[in-house]
């Protein structure tokens, strides 16, 4: 191993105080988020224990606080029409910045739930200190299987021709268009695509 410099030697001393500095705040971060948590519940025992022939009543400012500023916290995030907004940088971006906009706020509000994750994500941070979201992108493929009787030849072709269809089995029967059959025989199974 060569033999390192002044200031390589000098950056992972920085470095190892820097870790080692953050460990001893991580364990009193630690300590100041339970005490919020309990005082938000009530739970003044260890701080303030109640005297004895005393009343027990606790004080519930911090909740009070925290309920209290969650309303206008979630009116600066979801107050407005939309949650997030594409801006174009020329006329000819204003289509494309509107679709991307509206598609963002269907994701995040409908598909996701939006609300609910930036309450969580508020409140945590006024009691802890921190919060976090987890963000992902996940590809998923859904498969519905959905069975037929008595399936005119027209609709049947087109369900052929399908490409996200899978046709599973077929059996083919005389008998009236729509009516199920009275016979114990199996409907025509269709496996759908990707939704």
């Amino acid at each position: 191993m060569p033999k390192l410099t002044t200031s390589e030697v000098q950056a992972i001393l920085k470095g190892e105080k820097s870790d080692a500095l953050s460990a001893a705040e991580s364990s009193k971060l630690s300590e100041e988020r339970a005490r919020a948590l309990d005082y938000y519940q009530g739970d003044m025992v260890k701080d303030m224990p109640a005297p004895a022939d005393r009343s027990k009543a606790v004080s519930s400012d911090v909740a009070d606080a925290v309920e209290g500023l969650m309303p206008s916290m979630m009116e600066v995030l979801h107050g407005g029409d939309d949650v997030v907004e594409f801006v174009p940088t020329g006329a000819e971006d204003e289509e494309a910045a509107q679709q991307e906009t509206d598609y963002v706020n269907y994701v995040f509000t409908q598909k996701n739930n939006g609300f609910l994750i930036d309450y969580t994500f508020v409140k945590d941070a006024l009691l802890s200190k921190v919060a976090i979201v987890k963000v992902y992108w996940e590809d998923k493929e859904e498969r519905i299987e959905e069975s037929y009787w008595g399936l005119p030849d027209a609709p049947y072709g087109l369900l052929k021709q399908a490409k996200d269809i899978e046709i599973i089995e077929h059996t083919e029967r005389q008998g009236i268009p729509g009516q199920q059959p009275r016979d114990e025989g199996s409907p025509d199974q269709v496996r759908g695509g990707a939704y």
